[in-house]
């Protein structure tokens, strides 16, 4: 299970989750034919921090919340 925090950030690590989360959903969304892929911050800071422990390879699910839409979660 994972652990959270709720800690205080600089607005612009917000954003680099931001970027992030678009990165690899622009990439999940034309594999699985999404118009929509929902990528929350704090699966952002998961991808992020195993980027930074040199990890290249994330087991993942997509959650279809409806035909064109869904939501990315990481698999432990």
């Amino acid at each position: 299970m994972t652990k959270c925090r709720a800690v205080k950030v600089d607005e612009s690590l917000i954003d680099v989750f931001g970027k992030i989360g678009k990165s690899f959903a622009d990439k999940i969304k034309k594999d699985y034919n999404l118009e929509e892929l929902f990528v929350p911050d704090t699966l952002a800071s998961k991808i992020l921090a195993g980027r930074y422990r040199g990890q290249k390879m994330f087991k993942f699910k997509v959650k279809k919340t409806g035909l064109t839409k869904g939501i990315l979660e990481l698999e432990d």
